[in-house]
């Protein structure tokens, strides 16, 4: 009562207030119209991961496999391990539920009582936590399907909006953007400073990807965003107006998206104004019209005890599942997958073994509840009054989302037992192999190098090229088109037509696999023809996986020359000539002295470099040696620190 009194003086002292100015109001105040919402806690934690097993040749065009196996305990997943070694590849996911209490026995009976898969079963009668709403509201849902390229294009202006040279070096550029990025100027009320702050400018060496990279992989630097979606409710008389608002600014990155729902937002809001009658209030405004999976009919006292109150128990997850797949053109394109439907709320690991190679999937699990809360039924034929039930409807969450991208980067291992063999009839060296152990099975191209000796790189000759498939990729190396011999298996034989007899050349094979990966060097060899045996020599080199770019890194010889050979002199000179004067090592040291401990930083010399050297200068002529020691005197000073002014 009081509360009414103070809200009627309230209106009397407006009336006095709009009476002074001689205008009259009528004042009427109406309740607002309700958002229906329902929140159900989420998963503690979703993980997985992509597991790639051998190669097929339209793994980047067939999604192939059978549906979903679901394992729901360790024991039955070690039972799967031999059969999921047979998939060509699969995604494996595991969900750990949050704690949500089941002790609501009339929920638990209900749910026993109907089928065994109660989700699958009634798939039509599930509603989504934030889909619930009356005819007075409209759902909305984006997602940007190019939204990376929207990121790339305003990102990519940023450095003339900053007024930051473009001439500028890499670093300064980097450092220049850094500065503002953690400045208060890119939080203006546009925020259209934190997008072009964060920019890919590849003119200036100042990129989200390096530049130096494959297509392929630059191309993955901006694929995450693709995945910034979100719902929202917006009251349908309104509808129109918020959404057009919403892109004035014109580098909003749901621009398209939401200039495409305008037609329909005008034509929703347009009816919601016309079905609206000021002054009066409708019940349909309060009413919200389920599909339920049961009804308990109760009396009107009853159906108000605290028993019957509002509850939800989680009874298995609903994941969405969704595909971004690369085109040709390299352009991406959204797939939406069937649902993958798990009818048990506990730990569960299932297995996704229909992916492509090269896709990325992302996982959204959403947890399904039965919910009960009060209701109206109502008799459509009006035979029956309207009764007061307690209601029980299938709800899921929003979902927790997962992303994983379906590929591997495990290069190949380099091919093995090489063997030369001299082609009398042809008068040409020819080169065999075997290939590697590789359970991938991806190897789909060799190369063939050669080089002088060891103080020379190595020189392609040739590339195998036997990649049949469905859609090829661009390899990491990509050799010059008059090296590339293209064949229609795998061969492992190639003729090098300019090895004569007399010859001497290293060479060393390298694989390649069918994602663009490269293997080390094979086993080096020294190639030469022997005129006496009429017959190839051979010589290993270095043993195999050397490096690429370190290719003597396995040499099976010394790199530096322990003896030197003169003569016609009498005199020699030896220089001592160090990269460093000595090598110091900080040691800390702990000391206890009467239970208290102290510790100490010192500088100690590792002493590496030795006072005495040892020259044996050997008279092969004479066969008499003569045993030399060189002393070395430190006769340095102690080390003195400069003070250098800037």
């Amino acid at each position: 009562m009081a509360l009414t009194t103070r809200f009627e003086n309230l209106v009397d002292t407006v009336e006095d207030v709009l009476t002074n100015i001689d205008l009259e109001y009528e004042i009427e105040t109406y309740p607002s119209s309700p958002a229906t919402l329902i929140d159900i806690p989420e998963v503690k934690n979703i993980t997985g991961q992509f597991v790639y097993n051998f190669y097929l040749k339209d793994e980047r065009t067939n999604g192939r496999g059978t549906a979903v196996v679901r394992e729901s305990s360790k024991s039955q997943m070690s039972d799967q391990i031999e059969k999921l070694n047979k998939v060509p590849r699969y995604n494996s996911i595991s969900i750990q539920p949050s704690y949500m209490s089941s002790d609501d026995k009339g929920l638990a009976r209900l749910a026993s009582s109907l089928d065994d898969n109660i989700i699958e079963s009634n798939i039509n009668k599930l509603y989504f936590e934030g889909g619930l709403s009356n005819g007075y509201f409209t759902g909305v849902r984006l997602q940007d399907d190019g939204i990376d390229q929207s990121f790339y294009y305003a990102l990519s202006s940023s450095v003339s909006f900053f007024g930051i040279d473009s001439l500028s070096s890499g670093n300064k550029v980097s450092e220049e953007l850094s500065t503002i990025i953690s400045s208060k100027s890119v939080f203006s009320p546009n925020g259209s400073q934190i997008r072009d702050s964060l920019s890919n400018i590849q003119n200036s060496n100042a990129s989200y990807a390096a530049t130096d990279v494959r297509e392929e992989i630059s191309e993955d630097a901006f694929r995450s965003v693709r995945f910034i979606d979100y719902d929202l409710t917006i009251n349908s008389k309104f509808v129109k107006n918020v959404l057009v608002g919403s892109i004035e600014d014109k580098t909003n990155i749901f621009q398209d998206e939401i200039e495409s729902l305008l037609d329909s937002a005008k034509k929703i809001q347009s009816k919601a104004i016309e079905q609206l009658t000021p002054g009066v209030i409708n019940a349909d405004q309060y009413e919200l019209t389920l599909n339920s999976l049961a009804e308990v009919k109760l009396d009107a006292i009853s159906a108000n005890t605290s028993k019957y109150n509002e509850a939800s128990l989680p009874i298995g997850f609903y994941v969405e599942k969704t595909e971004i797949a690369g085109n040709s053109d390299g352009t991406w394109t959204t797939v939406i997958h069937s649902p993958i439907i798990i009818e048990d709320y506990s730990f569960t690991t299932f297995i996704d073994k229909e992916v492509k190679y090269g896709s990325t999937y992302v996982y959204n699990a959403r947890v399904v509840t039965l919910t009960r809360f009060e209701a109206i039924q109502i008799d459509e034929q009006g035979d029956v009054e309207d009764q007061v039930v307690i209601a029980v409807i299938m709800v899921a969450s929003d979902g927790t989302r997962l992303k994983i991208d379906c590929v591997e980067s495990v290069p190949p291992p380099p091919p093995a037992d090489i063997t030369f063999r001299w082609d009398f009839a042809t008068s040409n060296l020819v080169l065999y192999w075997e290939s590697p152990l590789n359970p991938q099975r991806d190897i789909v191209r060799y190369q063939i190098f050669r080089r002088k000796n060891i103080n020379v790189p190595f020189t392609l000759l040739g590339e195998l090229d036997f990649d049949q498939s469905t859609s090829r990729v661009v390899p990491a190396e990509i050799a010059p088109a008059d090296k590339i011999i293209k064949v229609s298996g795998a061969r492992r034989l190639f003729r090098d037509i300019d090895f004569a007899m007399d010859s001497t050349y290293i060479y060393a094979i390298c694989s390649s696999d069918a994602h663009g990966l490269s293997s080390n060097y094979s086993a080096q060899f020294e190639i030469s023809f022997n005129r006496y045996k009429n017959q190839i020599a051979r010589k290993l080199i270095s043993n195999s996986n050397a490096p690429k770019i370190y290719p003597n890194i396995y040499l099976k010889q010394d790199l530096f020359v322990d003896t030197m050979k003169d003569s016609g002199h009498d005199r020699l000179r030896v220089f001592f000539d160090p990269e460093y004067y000595d090598v110091y090592s900080s040691v800390t040291s702990t000391a206890r002295s009467s239970g208290k401990s102290s510790s100490k930083k010192q500088t100690q010399s590792l002493k590496l470099i030795g006072n005495n050297y040892k020259l044996q200068i050997i008279n092969i002529d004479s066969q008499q040696s003569n045993l030399v020691t060189i002393n070395i005197d430190d006769k340095s000073g102690s080390l003195v620190e400069k003070t250098i002014k800037y």
